[in-house]
């Protein structure tokens, strides 16, 4: 069984119309090896860029390491295209922290941005696939970050009711 089967049919209704469908979802989940071993970097740059910009007072060093292992956890879901558990996520552990840390809304484009531009520089640079597959991974991330930004804009505001 895959796991959209699992999924509650609204969460697989709207994964299909963010053109998510078993296809893509495979696709990822086939490359997943290659780029795992990544996420620690990318979420470490990803954090010095928040610190020197905009959220730069947001990034309080008693916060930042429980962000860092979040976000860890929040792409490593991504990248095997957990949605029911990045879901979970964002409304028991993400959503939460971001809304108590005072975080706003635009954290999550940003983040959604990060993703696409950092894993798609990984597989541009992977010269192991070839140009069609190289595409084609990257239209599934960014599919991906698209989909999850759609999930933690429901869960801000949940959170934030909360």
């Amino acid at each position: 069984m895959n796991k959209e089967s699992s999924m509650p049919f609204d969460l697989t209704g709207r994964m299909v119309t963010f053109g998510l469908d078993a296809t893509a979802t495979d696709l990822i989940r086939a490359h997943e090896a290659r780029l795992l071993p990544h996420v620690g970097d990318v979420v470490d740059a990803y954090y010095a860029h928040l610190a020197r910009g905009e959220f730069a007072a947001l990034m309080r060093p008693d916060a930042l390491a429980d962000l860092k292992a979040m976000r860890v956890v929040h792409w490593r879901l991504m990248l095997n295209a957990d949605f029911a558990a990045i879901r979970d996520h964002y409304l028991h552990r993400l959503g939460p922290r971001l809304v108590d840390g005072g975080f706003p809304r635009t954290i999550f484009v940003v983040a959604a941005e990060w993703f696409v531009l950092a894993f798609g520089e990984l597989v541009d640079a992977d010269r192991t696939l070839d140009e069609a597959e190289r595409r084609a991974l990257r239209r599934v991330l960014t599919r991906i970050a698209f989909f999850d930004l759609a999930l933690s804009d429901g869960s801000r505001d949940l959170a934030w009711i909360d």
